[in-house]
């Protein structure tokens, strides 16, 4: 490291020794304006490899007596000059104590995003099935299927007398298709009658229990696919012409 000091009017940077600035009080002369400055005030070390000498030759008459001449220095562009003085604190340490709050914070996140979309993560990756029903137990939830009516039809359906010696008990039959590649909720039917002036005279609601029977798997309807309906009802004399059948979810 070399001592150095910068005239304050000119900003030349000088190199000087312990002995020059002792010599006069510290008083020392720039060689670039012949300003008479103390040397002390701005006294920074630098490393050796940051300084160039700078030949000046000297001026007649230009020596002030009781002063010694000192060499101008240039200093290198990249390193700045660092103060002696100057203590740079250390860098705080990140303590890993925080890590355990932020797993837990992320775990309830995870937590979170697992609830609410419970039903898409089914969709999507339907092998996290036992995954999910444990969350759901342990969480007292339910996983839902999704209800996209617009994505069901009713491809035909038919209403008519089951037999001559009782009138009054129609069948009704019909064909719903799932059009969406995944499964969904199983819709209600609502059934409605009608007399010749299309007013309705009655009205029915058939859930996926009373269309289905019981060997059939009643808890969602698989996508892309097509459920053959088939109930019985009594019209009681209704004297029905003609019938309306709705899919809903209830």
């Amino acid at each position: 490291m070399t001592l150095v000091t910068r005239c304050p009017s000119c900003h030349a940077i000088f190199r000087l020794t312990g002995m020059q600035l002792y010599s006069h009080g510290g008083d020392v002369r720039c060689e670039q304006c012949k300003r008479v400055f103390n040397g002390f005030a701005v006294l920074m070390t630098v490393p050796e490899v940051c300084i160039q000498p700078v030949a000046i030759s000297p001026q007649p008459g230009s020596a002030q007596p009781g002063l010694d001449n000192v060499a101008a220095m240039s200093v290198a562009a990249t390193p700045p000059p660092v103060d002696h003085f100057d203590i740079h604190p250390p860098a705080p340490k990140v303590s890993r104590l925080w890590l355990v709050p932020n797993a837990v914070l992320l775990l309830l996140l995870l937590s979170q995003v697992m609830h609410a979309y419970r039903t898409e993560i089914l969709i999507a990756f339907p092998a996290f099935r036992p995954v999910l029903n444990e969350y759901c137990n342990l969480m007292q939830c339910k996983i839902e299927w999704p209800r996209h009516l617009h994505l069901l039809s009713l491809e035909s359906s038919d209403l008519r007398v089951r037999s001559s010696a009782d009138p009054d008990v129609v069948e009704l039959s019909a064909i719903m298709r799932n059009h969406a590649p995944f499964p969904q909720e199983l819709p209600a039917l609502l059934l409605t009658l009608t007399d010749s002036d299309a007013k309705p005279l009655a009205s029915r609601i058939f859930t996926a229990k009373d269309y289905l029977d019981f060997a059939a798997d009643q808890s969602a309807f698989s996508g892309g696919s097509e459920i053959q309906i088939q109930c019985f009802l009594n019209t009681d004399q209704l004297n029905a012409t003609s019938y309306k059948l709705e899919l809903f979810y209830p």
